[in-house]
Formats: C-alpha cells, sequence, structure tokens
C-alpha cells in the first residue's frame, strides 16, 4: 500500500475521531455547532452511547462510549505509525484473538456481575483492539490492491 492511500485513510480515521469530541470542539469553535445533531445522529448507529459509559472532558459528553472511543483511538495511533511504518504480513487471525480477549473478559467481567463497568478498563481494551484492527484492515487491503495489479497483468 503506499504513502498516500495510507495517508487518506489516516485522514479519514482522524475526521471521524474528531467527530467524537465535537462536543469537546465547541466551545473552541463554535461556528462548528451545527454539526452536533448530524454527528450525534451518525455515531448512535455504531454505538450504545449510554450516558453511563460515555467519558467525559470538562463536562462534555463524547458522542460514544469509552470502549468505541479506544477503539477509534487506536485505529488512529495505529494509522499513523503505519504511515511511517511498513505494514506487516500477518498470515493468521491470532493476534486479533489476542487483542480481543482483554475486550471480552472486560465485557463477560460485567454483564455477569462481578464487577461495575470500569470506563479506563473499556478504554485500554479498545485501544489494544483497534490497533490489532487496523494492522488487519492494512493487512487485507494490501492483498486486495495485490490480487487486483495481478489481474490488470
Amino acid at each position: 500500500m503506499n504513502f498516500y492511500l495510507k495517508l487518506l485513510f489516516f485522514v479519514l480515521i482522524l475526521l471521524w475521531v474528531l467527530g467524537i469530541f465535537i462536543e469537546v470542539i465547541i466551545p473552541q469553535f463554535d461556528n462548528l455547532a451545527f454539526l452536533y445533531p448530524f454527528l450525534k445522529i451518525i455515531y448512535s448507529h455504531v454505538c450504545h452511547q449510554q450516558p453511563e459509559k460515555v467519558l467525559s472532558i470538562d463536562g462534555n459528553n463524547l458522542l460514544v462510549c469509552s470502549r468505541c472511543t479506544g477503539i477509534y483511538l487506536g485505529s488512529l495511533v495505529a494509522s499513523l505509525i503505519l504511515l511511517f511504518v511498513p505494514i506487516i504480513k500477518i498470515n493468521n487471525i491470532k493476534y486479533l484473538i489476542l487483542a480481543t480477549v482483554p475486550m471480552l473478559i472486560d465485557v463477560i467481567l460485567y454483564s455477569s456481575g462481578v464487577y461495575s463497568y470500569s470506563k479506563e478498563l473499556a478504554l485500554f481494551s479498545g485501544i489494544l483492539f483497534g490497533i490489532a484492527g487496523i494492522i488487519y484492515i492494512y493487512n487485507g487491503l494490501q492483498i486486495l490492491l495485490a490480487e487486483k495489479r495481478k489481474g490488470k497483468n
């Protein structure tokens, strides 16, 4: 995958993550307030947005829960790193499964009542999953692009 395609993905992920923080951004750029209702609806399709699970910065809520915030922040960080580091070919799914385990354990333990919801644990497990997920997405895109090139020759 070339640099410009990776840059495009980074910019798209960055815009997505900035949308999550719109309520935090509006006090600095009040002319963006018109975006809030639109973004609230968009993010409601990808996250439950339960108020008790949403992170807050200076009294301003993010538009997704703590775990989803972690997934998107992890994806953003990984896509930034992958701009400058070659993408490692991964031929199996074990790393993605390993990155999913902390999230699954957290969900199972919380859902079974072993402990109460922890925004910090949800954020951290989401970050791990987001990093691994974007690496697998990039790998898949590399394979798709290579197959497309083969088809043209």
